[in-house]
């Protein structure tokens, strides 16, 4: 049930990203009304302090966010596999460099690493994500390396590394079954980590103001007051609720997943 919840909302949210990603380049950014105009014909939503629509900010925002978070995702999943796979096979002197450079990272307060790089390293899409990549890759890097290791000692492939096969050849070829499915919810956990971040780094005006987004959005709703008056209905609560709709979504999905893949998670559930 969790999975089809979580699966059909984040269905819905990635058909809007995909409509905005379709909008004409204006959208979201030309002028269409009065500073401050309510909901009504044309804006749905109402217009901010500059007349853009904000429905058109939401939409447009949807395929920055979440974009972003699939991106940051996809890398991030991709780094700590190599990582943890070669902290998993390869030898203890490069295991234990990699460990902990891994345990420096998970020291250091994410977040504010985060707005600290973003601050210095600059604003812009392909920044964040990469900033991103690179600070959330040590979880996931040592879960998956405990996978390598699981899958490391079992016998067939034991027997096999002493007859000489490589190493790497034996983790994708034998080994990829088990920890495959490993790389779901780290996934998922990433992307959903990615959008918190990147609406928290925009909101505190370190994001890209040229591009709408749902964290921008919400930057310049407390650079302009709205929670000082009614705007905020249409203006502060759309993007907000997007945000937790989509971590809600991928966290349903994450639940789901790991309780597929560890039946011990299902049973305690229960």
């Amino acid at each position: 049930m969790r999975a089809r919840w979580g699966a059909g909302l984040l269905a819905a949210i990635t058909l809007v990203a995909l409509y905005g990603v379709a909008l004409p380049d204006g959208a979201g950014r030309d002028r269409v009304a009065g500073p401050y105009a309510p909901p009504g014909q044309g804006v749905p939503l109402g217009a901010d302090d500059l007349g853009r629509s904000l429905l058109d900010q939401l939409v447009v925002g949807a395929g920055t966010s979440l974009g972003l978070a699939f991106i940051v995702a996809l890398s991030t999943t991709l780094l700590a596999a190599v990582i943890g796979g070669a902290a998993g096979i390869g030898p203890r002197w490069l295991s234990a460099t990699l460990m902990r450079g891994a345990d420096v990272l998970l020291i250091l307060p994410e977040l504010i690493l985060f707005v600290l790089a973003a601050a210095f390293l600059g604003q812009s899409f392909g920044v964040r994500a990469a900033i991103l990549a690179l600070i959330l890759w040590p979880v996931p890097a040592r879960v998956l390396r405990a996978g390598v290791l699981t899958a490391w000692s079992r016998g067939h492939l034991e027997v096999a590394r002493a007859m000489g096969a490589p190493r790497w050849w034996l983790l994708l070829r034998h080994g990829s079954y088990q920890i495959g499915p490993l790389l779901i919810p780290v996934f998922v956990r990433t992307a959903k980590v990615a959008i918190i971040y990147d609406a928290t780094l925009s909101f505190l005006g370190l994001g890209d103001p040229t591009t709408p987004s749902w964290g921008t959005t919400l930057y310049w709703v407390q650079t302009n007051g709205v929670f000082l008056s009614e705007a905020w209905l249409w203006w502060a609560l759309p993007p907000g609720a997007a945000i937790t709709l989509t971590v809600l979504a991928l966290a349903l999905l994450g639940i789901a997943v790991e309780d597929r893949l560890n039946p011990a998670l299902k049973e305690a559930g229960r």
